[in-house]
């Protein structure tokens, strides 16, 4: 009997190249201690790079849970597997295991460690997502800033080189980069900096082990039920088993 936590890995974009990559990351942190699965977004964006991409993203990425679930998926704990945690709130309320993003949980971790520090990662879009939710996790006076990296290539030497300059500049002791692009050049970017480059995929996989084996429910208040219509029959069916949705009147 299979006795493993289960833990969901969910894609907000529709790349099974880079779900792939990720699932990749986290078995490579936890070995065989979890049962994973991954869900990929069934529409939207390749890459979510602008407001409108984050809008579709978190529709998707409620429509991919609720997909998994009705197949009969079980999760102790769901991985939202974007550096920006598209939806993470509409996922949170919607569910009752807990959930992790690479973000909140990346800026966490960060902000837990003695004194500032700046955010990179790839995405224009994302410098002002990252600064609003540093504010809504009440972390934004360990911030000292958010940097894109989308004018440099690939070159880990080139990238660190950019991001020590910057600490150094704005006076943070670290580095926080998240961005599943970036997970393949992550060890080489921190081996080459002169500041310490803290990984926020690792922060975020650690966290997830460690809620899937609380197993504790998100604990979110819910609002009162209203109708729904023009969602998918599954998410449809989530969204009344949470609470959130009026049932389906009957044909």
């Amino acid at each position: 009997m299979e006795s493993r936590r289960r833990l969901l890995i969910v894609n907000p974009n529709t790349s099974a190249r880079i779900t792939g990559m990720i699932e990749a990351r986290v078995r490579l942190q936890l070995k065989d201690c979890f049962v994973l699965r991954t869900a990929t977004a069934g529409f939207g964006f390749d890459y979510v790079a602008s407001r409108a991409g984050i809008a579709v993203a978190g529709h998707a990425v409620l429509d991919a849970v609720a997909k998994a679930l009705a197949e009969g998926d079980r999760p102790d704990a769901i991985l939202l597997a974007c550096f920006g945690d598209p939806g993470f709130d509409a996922l949170a309320e919607v569910c009752d295991m807990p959930v992790v993003g690479f973000a909140e949980a990346g800026l966490h971790a960060a902000a837990a460690l003695s004194g500032p520090f700046i955010a990179a990662t790839r995405g224009r879009v994302w410098r002002e997502v990252i600064l609003e939710l540093a504010q809504k996790l009440g972390i934004a006076g360990h911030l000292a800033g958010v940097e894109t990296i989308d004018h440099l290539t690939d070159d880990p030497t080139r990238i660190a080189a950019f991001l020590a300059t910057r600490a150094r500049e704005t006076g943070a002791r670290r580095v926080l980069m998240g961005g599943a692009g970036l997970i393949p050049n992550h060890d080489a970017i921190a081996a080459a900096s002169e500041v310490p480059v803290l990984d926020a995929h690792r922060a975020a996989i650690e966290k997830l082990a460690r809620c899937a084996e609380a197993a504790g429910a998100s604990g979110r208040p819910r609002p009162d039920a209203v109708q729904v219509a023009g969602v998918s029959g599954p998410l449809e069916q989530l969204l009344a088993r949470s609470g959130l949705a009026l049932p389906a009147a009957p044909d």
